[in-house]
């Protein structure tokens, strides 16, 4: 199976229908010519004729394919070479479409990452070269001088564990499954825009595992749809999501679930309607770490979808997903609870992971995974003051390309055509990556300079009192959605929500690491 260096996500669209790139596969030779695969959709589909451009350096190949439906492949082989590869295509005689751009790595033993989980982990909404699992990767890479490949297995949608599904839980089965997403069938989803409850993680798992490469590094996250973010989490509609702390440690701890399913005929697309119950994220991570190479695990933490410093949802929230009317009502009664609602997830989520993490290490006896943090505060939620995710339909770079496949391989259009809302944007995306190569833990594994002195933290009532090594710069997060910068190694901060909490603090120490700041905590 090809190395995919690249999330598998459609480079921008472009309007009138034009083609297209929807995924390139490129296998590293490591000095000699390499094999490639181009996907490319096309909303005409049949008959068509598109022609594609690969350029590397200065060569270039060129070729047409014929489209047999909406999506068609074509095969090439690149010259020698390393660096950035664009691909793009055009019906002949028009004009090229957007570029996709891959990276073919310098060296024979570049930094090999896997991505599984929902769509915060395919990043909804930004364009392939600019999501955080990729740019996480790429960052790797350039930072230990490896080069990386990368391969991406999350959905949209996607739940934990679908207890039912496949056939008795076994996981095996996951690899005679075909999805209408995988239109190539390579085990990423190149319609991941569509919305879908399943592969769930441990099928995506299952899929990276069965390409046979080694992984240096699985990155992956999970339970939030198991949960339904769409009116379970935010309002408390979905039957098992009352109380959001009970459905976090049942749903992301595996952990609590009652004998039946009580979310099991809800009226509306729901991601609990398979996702209730089943294992928690340890097991997910002690299966990653068990795919070939033994890799190292990142469990990526949630962000802030809305928060106090959003105010309340627009109705529009409630009234344009394709709702039935008495859901609908019901949704716009809650509205108000939402942005708390949302707070709560992301603390407990954060909690339950650190939980899954240390128990995973502790039973390993050698620590092998770590539970990373975007550092996002609450002022990055949808319609607060810093967003740092997408607030409307239409302002993220892949919304044609909805507008074209959702009607066509949607269950629930409408839902499906505002899937970006609330998911890291650009600048959401570069943040999740460039947090997560600060953790000192994370770059002691890859050889990167680190440090990985704990921070020091004494409670007293609801006042926590935090110390940190020396430094010139620090930048305090206390884990409610707060930060602090300051240029003292001591700081407090007074909680006004119960928690949990996990504070965090940067250190920017320009005397003993040049300028290269670290997380602690």
């Amino acid at each position: 199976m090809a190395v995919v260096v690249a999330t598998a996500a459609p480079a921008a669209a472009s309007a009138g229908g034009d083609p297209l790139v929807l995924d390139v596969d490129i296998t590293p030779a490591c000095g000699k010519p390499a094999p490639g695969r181009v996907s490319i959709y096309h909303p005409t589909g049949l008959s068509t004729q598109v022609e594609w451009r690969v350029r590397l350096g200065g060569e270039t190949k060129t070729g047409t394919v014929s489209m047999d439906r909406s999506v068609a492949r074509a095969e090439f082989t690149l010259p020698v070479g390393t660096g950035e590869v664009l691909v793009d295509a055009r019906r002949p005689g028009g004009a090229f479409g957007p570029v996709w751009r891959e990276d073919v790595p310098p060296t024979c033993d570049p930094v090999n990452v896997v991505s599984v989980g929902d769509s915060v982990v395919w990043n909804q909404g930004v364009e392939p070269d600019k999501k955080f699992p990729r740019l996480t990767a790429k960052l790797l890479g350039e930072q230990t001088g490896r080069g990386y490949t990368h391969r991406d297995y999350s959905i949209s949608g996607a739940v934990l564990d679908a207890p039912e599904l496949p056939k008795g839980n076994d996981d095996r089965r996951c690899l005679d499954e075909a999805y209408l997403q995988d239109p190539d069938q390579d085990g990423e989803m190149e319609l991941g825009e569509v919305t879908a409850q399943m592969p769930d993680v441990f099928c995506q798992l299952e899929r990276a595992g069965a390409a046979g490469q080694d992984i240096d590094l699985v990155i992956l996250n999970g339970c939030i749809n198991d949960m339904d973010p769409l009116l379970g989490i935010p309002f408390g509609i979905t039957p098992g999501t009352e109380d959001v702390p009970n459905a976090v440690r049942r749903e992301c701890g595996g952990v609590g679930a009652a004998a039946t399913n009580p979310a099991e005929d809800v009226p509306y697309f729901s991601g609990a309607k398979v996702g209730y119950g089943g294992r928690g994220i340890k097991a997910a991570i002690e299966k990653a770490h068990s795919l070939p190479g033994h890799p190292k695990v990142l469990v990526a933490d949630f962000y802030y979808a809305l928060s106090r410093a959003s105010g309340k949802p627009p109705t529009s929230y409630c009234t344009d997903r394709g709702f039935t009317a008495a859901v609908a009502q019901e949704c716009v009664q809650r509205i108000g609870r939402a942005p708390l609602r949302y707070e709560q997830f992301t603390r407990y989520s954060a909690a339950e992971y650190r939980r899954a993490v240390d128990e995973a290490n502790a039973a390993s006896g050698t620590p092998y995974a770590v539970a990373g943090d975007g550092l996002f505060t609450v002022d990055n939620a949808a319609f607060a003051s810093n967003p740092q995710v997408w607030q409307f339909p239409t302002e993220d770079p892949i919304s044609v390309l909805r507008r074209h496949a959702c009607p066509e391989f949607s269950p629930t259009p409408p839902q499906c055509l505002t899937a970006a809302l609330a998911h890291p944007n650009t600048a959401g995306s570069r943040r999740y990556a460039e947090s997560f190569l600060l953790n000192p833990r994370l770059r002691g594994w890859f050889g990167l300079p680190g440090d990985d002195v704990p921070l020091t933290t004494t409670r007293d009532g609801d006042t926590l009192h935090l110390t940190a090594k020396p430094g010139s710069t620090f930048r305090w997060f206390f884990g409610d959605g707060t930060m602090r910068v300051t240029d003292e190694p001591t700081t407090s901060h007074v909680y006004t929500d119960a928690g949990p909490h996990i504070p965090r603090v940067i250190v920017d120490d320009r005397t003993l690491q040049e300028g290269n700041p670290t997380v602690i905590g």
